[in-house]
């Protein structure tokens, strides 16, 4: 193998698959990233088994060849070449990195022993808007489970029903649900719990000039593909839960009020609200015209007060603070209606004239 390439582009292809490199797994070559140099393409690919990664870059190639280079040791070195024009040879599995009169060596892998990406056999396929896809991403993802304990709840959950895409996460604690309608000439219909890694890899690499992002699928993986990268992802193996049943189709008490002041006074009170237990827990009680939120710790005294309006029961409940700041922050309305039905219900937040968001938090129980 022997290619021309820039700087920029080697960043940019390593930058795209770098986090596909598995860094777990007990086989040295998938710590590794395969290049392949054919016809007038360079591509780098990488997986960790559940996920894998592929990029096109700009390259003139003199001689095809293929090779899996170290991931981390090939990141470090690119990063600190010089703006110029680079030449990469591979020879007897090493490759070297030529720049001005210097050079460098790295030992590789014998790409024989690489997986190769699946192309998926007869796939339903299904386009959609780049920036409505981002979005609800965006609206949902931090919703889901952290800990490992459930793997269905480590991931979202995709809908493609007819003219609706829905994402819904869940971490048993909240929930975030977003819909939009979108074309569907194919009819395509698709069920299927995406790890958040995949989606979160998805939002980092899709940029607002990619247009439109496809989604392939079969009933183990899905496939996206969007500008010059493809991105591969099993889907997670379990049954969501019928999220549909947890959402309350009534409230005793509904608020209208602002995100940023709800915000902004959430924020100021949540850093005197943790406890000797880490709990990051607040008490809001809505009268009237009124949400106030009083903390009393052993840090310290916070009052907020904010003018809202209401319909339905004066209430008392607590929340987790956090949980009320992420959904805050990924909210694009100036408006929310927060649904709340007593201290021990869970509370519903809208943005004001958009049926196709919600977000759903269950309360703390305080004495």
């Amino acid at each position: 193998m022997k290619i021309f390439c820039s700087k920029d582009s080697l960043i940019s292809g390593v930058n795209a698959v770098q986090r596909a490199v598995s860094v777990k797994n007990t086989l040295p070559v998938l710590s590794g990233i395969l290049i392949s140099a054919e016809k007038q393409s360079l591509r780098f690919a990488a997986t960790d088994l559940e996920l894998g990664i592929r990029c096109e870059i700009p390259a003139q190639i003199e001689e095809e060849g293929t090779i899996v280079v170290p991931a981390k040791l090939f990141a470090e070195v690119v990063r600190k070449l010089p703006d110029t024009m680079i030449t990469i040879k591979e020879e007897n599995l090493a490759i070297t990195i030529y720049y001005y009169q210097s050079e460098i060596t790295l030992r590789g892998y014998d790409p024989e022993e690489y997986p190769l990406l699946p192309d998926l056999i007869d796939p339903m396929s299904y386009t959609i808007p780049t920036l409505i896809f981002k979005n609800m991403i965006r609206q949902t993802i931090f919703s889901c489970a952290v800990e490992e304990n459930r793997p269905v709840f480590n991931g979202t959950l995709m809908q493609i029903e007819g003219s609706n895409l829905r994402l819904v996460a869940t971490d048993t604690h909240r929930l975030a649900y977003s819909i939009s309608e979108v074309e569907n000439p194919k009819n395509a219909s698709f069920n299927g719990i995406i790890p958040a890694k995949t989606l979160a890899e998805i939002y980092r690499l899709l940029k607002d000039e990619d247009e439109s992002i496809q989604i392939s699928f079969n009933k183990t993986q899905v496939v996206f593909q969007f500008g010059l990268i493809y991105l591969v992802s099993r889907l997670i193996d379990g049954m969501f839960p019928n999220y549909k049943q947890v959402i309350p189709q009534t409230c005793e008490t509904k608020i209208n009020l602002s995100v940023k002041n709800f915000l902004e006074a959430v924020e100021r009170a949540s850093l005197l609200s943790h406890d000797k237990s880490g709990a990051n827990i607040i008490r809001i009680k809505v009268e009237s015209t009124q949400l106030k939120i009083d903390q009393t710790t052993e840090l310290g005294k916070i009052s907020e007060q904010i003018e809202v309006t209401t319909q339905g029961n004066d209430v008392m409940i607590a929340f987790n603070a956090k949980f009320l700041i992420d959904a805050l922050k990924v909210i694009d309305t100036d408006q929310i209606i927060f649904e709340l039905s007593g201290p021990y219900s869970p509370g519903v937040m809208r943005p004001l004239d958009n049926p196709n968001y919600l977000y759903l938090v269950l309360p703390v129980r305080i004495s």
